[in-house]
């Protein structure tokens, strides 16, 4: 499997996932996370946005470049920012290579977004969106 495409995690036999959100090709978690901000009228959101290692800015455009580092979802309420990365891959939680590049990421995310006053970033980790009801509980809580 490539780097781009996007697993489904969990074979919810009910659950009807269209792989897209936003316009832009989503995994089941990701699709259950949108799902679950949706239904917080408070709340907006962005899904993928990078930071460019060029400009250090936030950009849709994904130009894969080394430095460039990708939030699943810059949410936004009035103007209070919260960037939140789902951690879908097993490798998050058990490659210990995975958990320096994780820190790289979350250091580059809080740096970048820090001049806009946005939240430090938040990892969900896979099981607490590994169904629609726990997605939405989930993110309930977290963006109360």
């Amino acid at each position: 499997m490539s780097p781009s495409e996007k697993r489904n995690l969990y074979d919810n036999d009910d659950e009807v996932l269209s792989g897209v959100v936003q316009d832009k090709k989503a995994s089941d978690i990701e699709e259950r996370s949108a799902k679950a901000i949706d239904k917080l009228l408070d709340w907006e959101y962005t899904f993928l946005v990078r930071i460019s290692p060029l400009s250090g800015r936030i950009t849709e455009t994904f130009r894969n470049l080394p430095g460039e580092f990708e939030i699943d979802f810059l949410c936004q309420r009035g103007a209070e920012l919260f960037p939140i990365l789902i951690d879908g891959e097993v490798s998050h939680f058990l490659a210990q290579w995975q958990k320096v590049v994780d820190e790289e990421r979350e250091a580059v995310i809080n740096d970048s977004l820090k001049k806009y006053g946005a939240l430090p970033v938040k990892r969900v980790p896979f099981w607490e969106v590994s169904t629609q009801e726990k997605a939405d509980r989930y993110f309930r809580e977290l963006l109360q």
